[in-house]
């Protein structure tokens, strides 16, 4: 899963973190393990490892919408932010990239940290961005090996290729379809989270919850038990 802050400013990055936090509530309560592969100010890759990962997970691509009074809004004022989540499942359908089709860069960074007992120790973060050369879409990863990170970030960035060619093509059928049938055309968010209200709607699949606070604390069932 990756999640990235969109318009809105600093609470689209907020949020991201906000939503994601209860994602990992949501895997935990359904005994679904969360790796967090990298995390920046409003920028989420995680992996989710378990049976019902994907079951959970399948409803969550896409816009998400945000309406409420942020943490640093001073006056009161209600802002509207959008931010991106992409599931990519890892599957045995999908096509790994060849070496010829990246391009691959790494660094390594050594900090200063404390042990127990106050002893000094160097902690090390080794970080890998790679790009498929075709379409530019990148992953970057943060971890402490960089092998894992090489081989992990190789595998994501396969899934969103794959995601990316396969979503090109649906869109084309899509097109097509509307085209040949006629109809107005409809928002892409797909949910919006409306603290003012206390309410969550899921625009694609017409459902909707006035139990905001425990969506946030990772029940989403309540949302798709209707």
């Amino acid at each position: 899963m990756e999640v990235q802050f969109g318009e809105g400013g600093s609470d689209s990055k907020l949020f991201v973190h906000d939503l994601f936090a209860a994602y990992c509530k949501y895997s935990i309560a359904n005994n679904v393990k969360v790796e967090l592969l990298s995390s920046s100010n409003g920028h989420i890759v995680a992996k989710f490892i378990g049976k019902k990962a994907g079951q959970l997970f399948k409803n969550e691509s896409g816009k998400h919408c945000v309406q409420r009074v942020p943490p640093t809004e001073s006056k009161g004022r209600v802002h509207t932010s959008i931010i991106s989540v992409a599931v990519l499942p890892f599957d045995d359908g999908f096509k790994q990239l060849d070496k010829s089709e990246i391009q691959c860069s790494s660094s390594i960074k050594t900090q200063g940290g404390h042990g127990k007992g106050g002893q000094h120790q160097n902690k090390r973060s080794c970080a890998v961005r790679m790009v498929h050369k075709a379409t530019k879409l990148s992953v970057f990863i943060n971890g402490r090996s960089q092998l894992d990170n090489k081989k992990e970030a190789l595998r994501i960035l396969s899934a969103k290729v794959n995601a990316f060619y396969k979503e090109a093509n649906d869109k084309k059928n899509r097109k097509e379809i509307k085209k040949q049938l006629g109809g107005g055309g409809r928002s892409d968010k797909i949910r919006t989270y409306n603290f003012v209200n206390s309410r969550v709607v899921d625009h694609r699949l017409g459902l909707k919850t006035r139990r905001i606070k425990d969506i946030m604390k990772g029940k989403f069932e309540l949302l798709f038990q209707q």
